[in-house]
């Protein structure tokens, strides 16, 4: 028997790179606005799981940016654009979880890699505590 799944979560199983579950919370937040976009709760080399606490249009990208401790980097705001894939609503009103393609990152290089990797070590920092 086959289980027919809802198209996003289609596309939020077909990922060509593992998921790096999010062990700490990460807050994002828009760099439009300055204001809290979200929290990540996994991240692959090509993409980002969020839960939204903004609405999210599929097809729109955002300019969004988390803080590193300076422990762990002089770079402290770290910024990067997405593009939305899926989104679907939230158990939780006003609250939604999207699927988000990096688009490009600033700050030690343009690599997907890279923010991938500051995000590993702001989890290692936080385990410290």
């Amino acid at each position: 028997m086959s289980v027919k799944l809802a198209s996003n979560q289609q596309d939020y199983n077909r990922r060509s790179f593992p998921r790096q579950n999010m062990q700490f919370p990460v807050h994002v937040e828009s760099q439009v606005t300055g204001r809290e976009f979200g929290q990540i709760l996994d991240i692959s080399l090509e993409g980002i799981r969020m839960l939204c606490s903004v609405p999210v249009k599929r097809g729109e990208s955002y300019q969004l940016c988390f803080k590193m401790p300076r422990a762990i980097s002089e770079d402290e705001m770290l910024l990067f654009e997405v593009r939305s894939i899926w989104t679907c609503p939230d158990a939780r009103p006003g609250y939604c979880l999207s699927g988000f393609k990096l688009v490009s990152f600033w700050q030690r290089s343009h690599s997907h890699l890279a923010l991938s990797s500051a995000i590993n070590e702001y989890e290692n920092f936080l385990k410290e505590f």
